[in-house]
């Protein structure tokens, strides 16, 4: 990754996503899922929730179904949490995706798949200097300085689709892998 030094490595822009934004509450785990899969929909395979036939502008159909198999009571979520949850939804509606969750770190996870085209969510936590606190966004893109400062350009659900936050701050991932056959 050397050559790629000083440049951003990102995926099309979360725009369109900039208004999924967390009301109230703990819904932040809820709401970058939302946004996670709404992107896999609109942009890595049409039929990622092909029972639900939900698309980008049925928001609102999207998170209040993954509310009640990630956070029914509205908790703060854990890595563990949001995976096995979104695995029960896909087993539910019989989606052929699965989802994988880290419990520490970031950053191998995250070049990894955005080198291949995929998103991936990360838990913020305010312990490793986050000002956002304890939080979950999408990532869309990473950079690596000459002097070796790590940043991510993130879907933050507060209302920002490019922010841009050290890599020092993730702490957990989640990511789809399809089970398509």
């Amino acid at each position: 990754m050397a050559d790629l030094l000083g440049q951003w490595v990102e995926l099309k822009s979360f725009e369109k996503y900039r208004e999924w934004q967390t009301p109230r509450g703990f819904l932040c785990g809820t709401y970058a899922a939302s946004v996670l899969l709404a992107y896999w929909q609109d942009e890595l395979d049409q039929e990622c929730l092909p029972q639900l036939e939900i698309t980008s502008n049925q928001k609102e159909e999207l998170i209040r179904t993954l509310q009640s198999f990630l956070q029914p009571i509205d908790l703060p979520t854990i890595p563990f949490q949001i995976s096995c949850g979104l695995n029960r939804f896909f087993r539910h509606y019989q989606i052929p995706y699965r989802a994988r969750g880290t419990a520490i770190g970031s950053w191998q996870r995250v070049t990894k798949r955005i080198a291949v085209g995929e998103p991936v969510m990360i838990g913020l936590l305010q312990l490793l200097g986050s000002s956002y606190k304890n939080h979950w966004v999408v990532v869309h893109g990473f950079m690596e300085t000459a002097d070796g400062q790590k940043f991510y350009k993130v879907h933050d659900n507060w209302g920002n689709s490019e922010a841009i936050i050290p890599a020092e701050w993730g702490n957990g991932t989640i990511t789809l892998v399809s089970q398509k056959v």
